[in-house]
């Protein structure tokens, strides 16, 4: 099988059904499956994956679990039997576009190196949406989240770290992508271990690109497959001093913290 496609669902039972339909309509000229791993939803998903999706399409997997074990230790239940070529990690939000699939698949396949790849995410007003970044710093919460994020400094350093400065037309090796849509040749994803499960949500992506840059293979930025990513700052929508009283805030703070404390400060 050329590709495994692992889509974790909490929730979101109508986003996961477009995402679906998206990309069966895209008729991909792969061998390729779908795994929905629903991580114990309580909005119905698995009876709407049941009767709506799954009889339409043999490609279509569903794995329910009896908990919410969180993002990367869905997407790694997911692909735990995988015998792809290739993963891909999207999440529920993402539409993709034209042949963003394929291409994805096509450049790894010519770049034997590259180990992630990852599409250039689009705005639905289709402005590019910052989705390859520069290593964070421990203190970049504080210029992200903070007032400082408005002054001088704040700017300068956020320019850095979302890659301002970077047209997103080129090809382009980066140190980390965001999650919301990764495309991981499998050999290294199982050298790896997949995401690390220490990490509810928030963080797996950078910790995953590290471990893929420290297995000596290559994180690489493909602007000509776009796709549209309808994001939402869960653990930004406070304000900066009610981060404490915000969940998603608390839990991506926690996980800021534990992957400092795993790959050091420098």
């Amino acid at each position: 099988m050329d590709l495994t496609i692992s889509i974790v669902n909490y929730n979101t039972k109508d986003l996961v059904k477009q995402c679906v339909k998206n990309i069966i309509n895209s008729n991909i000229s792969l061998d390729y499956e779908i795994i929905i791993a629903d991580n114990n939803s309580s909005d119905g998903s698995s009876e709407l994956f049941s009767k709506e999706i799954l009889p339409h399409s043999k490609r279509v997997k569903l794995i329910k679990f009896r908990d919410n074990r969180g993002f990367g230790a869905g997407h790694n239940l997911s692909l735990q039997k995988s015998n792809a070529k290739y993963a891909l990690i999207i999440n529920p939000d993402i539409v993709t576009l034209n042949n963003a699939i394929s291409s994805l698949y096509k450049f790894m396949e010519k770049e034997p190196k590259c180990g992630i790849a990852g599409p250039k995410l689009i705005y639905p007003d289709l402005t590019v949406q910052p989705s390859c970044h520069t290593w964070p710093k421990f203190i970049t919460p504080l210029y992200r989240r903070t007032p400082l994020s408005r002054t001088a400094w704040g700017l300068k350093k956020t320019k850095h770290y979302d890659m301002i400065d970077y047209d997103h037309k080129e090809l382009k090796k980066v140190d980390w992508l965001v999650g919301a849509c990764l495309m991981i040749r499998k050999t290294v994803w199982d050298k790896i271990q997949g995401f690390d499960e220490r990490y509810f949500l928030y963080c797996e992506d950078i910790d995953i690109c590290r471990k893929c840059w420290n297995a000596k293979f290559e994180v690489w930025y493909i602007p000509e497959a776009k796709m549209i990513h309808y994001h939402k700052r869960l653990s930004a929508q406070k304000k900066w001093w009610q981060f404490m009283f915000n969940k998603s805030s608390r839990t991506h703070i926690q996980s800021h913290l534990k992957y400092f404390k795993k790959w050091g400060f420098k």
